[in-house]
């Protein structure tokens, strides 16, 4: 079955969906709109005294997605869909066209991680190569850099630190970093 996708008011979307779920189930139309997804993972936060919990992040601000039993409900559903609070609009290529459906490799990458029952370290999703940030543990702590490269396999980064005026390379563990 195809799925779509739903541009929402940021920071609403566990609301909306909630919203979508209850309209569907008001007006009978469950045999059309077969799942709706809230894209969020399970995430590892640690704080300052290095205790780590676990907390559901979203990781497509803004957006949902919604399985539709065909792609002939489509056209039905959109002015349905428009007149939920913070709805704002279906994906489409371009403004005035019929929203397409994600491909398989799409959708499955987004639910695999929706889905998935593992947390992913908080850090993963903040660092980029290039970004400014502190090291908070370890023999280097206190020292900034600027990150060259990310191992995402093994949650590290290689982070160029000055050390007595001199650039050195240290690999840190993603939970070790904070970024500036």
């Amino acid at each position: 079955m195809p799925w779509y996708v739903l541009k929402v008011r940021a920071s609403q979307e566990k609301k909306v969906a909630h919203r979508i779920q209850t309209e569907i189930e008001r007006l009978g139309l469950s045999h059309q709109i077969q799942d709706v997804v809230v894209p969020m993972e399970r995430v590892l936060q640690s704080s300052k005294s290095g205790k780590k919990r676990e907390k559901e992040k979203i990781f497509l601000p803004g957006y949902l997605f919604l399985e539709i039993a065909s792609e002939s409900y489509v056209p039905d559903l959109i002015p349905l869909m428009r007149s939920i609070p913070d709805v704002l609009y279906f994906v489409s290529p371009a403004r005035g066209q019929l929203p397409q459906p994600l491909s398989e490799q799409e959708i499955s990458a987004i639910l695999s991680r929706a889905r998935s029952k593992e947390a992913v370290p908080e850090a993963w999703h903040e660092l980029s190569v290039g970004d400014l940030v502190r090291i908070t543990e370890g023999p280097f702590a206190g020292f900034e850099g600027t990150i060259r490269e990310l191992y995402p396999e093994k949650q590290r980064a290689r982070v160029h630190v000055k050390v007595f005026n001199r650039e050195t390379p240290v690999e840190i563990q993603y939970h070790q970093l904070e970024k500036l």
